[in-house]
């Protein structure tokens, strides 16, 4: 049984079929949990999720973004410019930003979490 589970799970999205031999809905999302983490312009981008549940992050700061039609998201820093995807959103608002660093979010959404990045501190060198 095991075995079969795991096989549906892999191979995307699965019917499930009830004990009477009915349709049933699957117990699991088993659509695809796509995400990014790549350096873009000499950022650090990163994005998951889809629709209301999306998000992502430049230089683990947040990035407010809105879903629109057919899977396009607008987001804080590109205003009324909608792109394909979570990753293009994210790429455009890097464009827009430039040299510049996003802000904190004033309010974190519940379904992303908060990263606190820190600046690693010089030590003493040891050679003399």
């Amino acid at each position: 049984m095991a075995v079969a589970v795991g096989a549906l799970a892999t191979a995307g999205t699965a019917t499930a079929w009830s004990a009477t031999g009915e349709k049933a809905a699957p117990a699991v999302d088993q659509g695809p949990k796509l995400g990014f983490y790549e350096t873009y312009r000499g950022h650090q981008i990163m994005g998951w999720g889809s629709g209301d549940t999306a998000c992502a992050y430049i230089d683990g700061k947040r990035l407010v973004v809105y879903p629109g039609d057919s899977g396009q998201y607008t987001s804080a820093v590109q205003g009324f410019q909608p792109e394909r995807s979570l990753r293009a959103i994210t790429r455009a608002s890097v464009k827009t930003l430039g040299d510049n660093a996003l802000s904190a979010d004033a309010e974190p959404a519940a379904h992303c979490p908060q990263f606190e990045i820190r600046t690693p501190v010089a030590t003493p060198s040891a050679t003399k």
